[in-house]
């Protein structure tokens, strides 16, 4: 095994939460106060950032919030849809396996740090990784300094033999055009985007039990 660092995300990568969380929690959040989605609300919501979003809704049905209390009430909402999520086929024997190797990992998303730890403590699997990296702002994946800063804290230098795990098709070009061993993780809410996975990753996966590591 070449690759010595291993950077995960983890909605979609890890934990089957991209429906259940990301898709889910503004259709939660909207019931919460008595209000119906509409049934184009996610292709809406699909291009927006956060604070977009955020605008959209309180503007669009009505919401008693601020921009700044729909945060913390969003938060609350995704908590507890974090509280249904499982991992994903396949993930406990890897990060075993990987460890056993001697490999060292980290987690790399766009969900709060605090978040990431109480999901991953709650699913037994906290202790294989050796930090959590917020993706925001600066460090936003769509730039590769994200993953020169995990690569380097986890002691790797060299991008061909650190491995990022993505199931999100920018994240993952990101990572390939910087070089790194990308491995594409298939999910049911990126599957148009499966060609292009295939295209730019080192392998792509329909599960964690499918990887091959004689090229890892």
């Amino acid at each position: 095994m070449h690759c010595k660092q291993w950077i995960f995300d983890m909605d979609g990568t890890l934990t089957d939460s991209m429906t259940v969380v990301w898709e889910g929690a503004p259709d939660a959040l909207l019931r919460r106060y008595g209000r119906t989605p509409r049934g184009d609300l996610r292709a809406t919501l699909l291009n927006m950032g956060m604070q977009e979003g955020a605008q959209y809704l309180i503007r669009e049905y009505g919401l008693p919030l601020t921009e700044e209390s729909y945060f913390s009430v969003m938060r609350e909402v995704i908590a507890e849809l974090y509280e249904t999520v499982e991992l994903k086929p396949g993930v406990r024997t890897m990060l075993a396996k990987l460890q056993a190797e001697g490999a060292r990992m980290c987690i790399c998303s766009n969900t709060w740090a605090e978040q990431c730890r109480t999901v991953l403590t709650r699913l037994g699997i906290a202790q294989y990784f050796s930090f959590i990296v917020e993706a925001q702002g600066v460090l936003h994946k769509s730039r590769p300094e994200v993953f020169f800063e995990c690569m380097s804290r986890l002691g790797g230098a060299d991008p061909a033999a650190c491995a990022v795990c993505e199931d999100a098709v920018y994240a993952a070009a990101t990572a390939h055009k910087a070089g790194y061993y990308v491995i594409g993780i298939a999910d049911r809410t990126s599957a148009a985007d499966e060609p292009e996975m295939r295209r730019i990753c080192s392998q792509f996966v329909p599960r964690w039990d499918a990887l091959d590591w004689t090229r890892v």
